[in-house]
């Protein structure tokens, strides 16, 4: 599994959300198989699973994308890793 960690601040989060949420269909049409999203007031990290790295990287090249940062009120333009799981465990 690759996941694909997005770090941003918001101006607004209820606005981030909604516009995030209306791009569900693209994240599933690039193979994306979930997300979870971290908090701290305006700054908005998310974390969005893929089931490999290429498929996270022609997300993150899809022009669609350019028109949710515009409409989600970014402060400023966002950070991305892919990061590849090497191990988990549950506690």
């Amino acid at each position: 599994m690759t996941t694909l960690i997005t770090r941003h601040r918001v101006r607004d989060f209820d606005t981030w959300r909604t516009v995030f949420g209306g791009h569900q269909e693209n994240r599933r049409a690039h193979g994306a198989t979930g997300h979870r999203i971290y908090r701290f007031g305006n700054d908005v990290t998310v974390m969005t699973e893929f089931p490999d790295r290429a498929s996270a990287e022609k997300f993150l090249t899809d022009p669609a994308l350019h028109d949710v940062v515009a409409r989600a009120g970014f402060v400023d333009p966002p950070t991305t890793s892919i990061c590849e799981l090497v191990d988990t465990e549950q506690y």
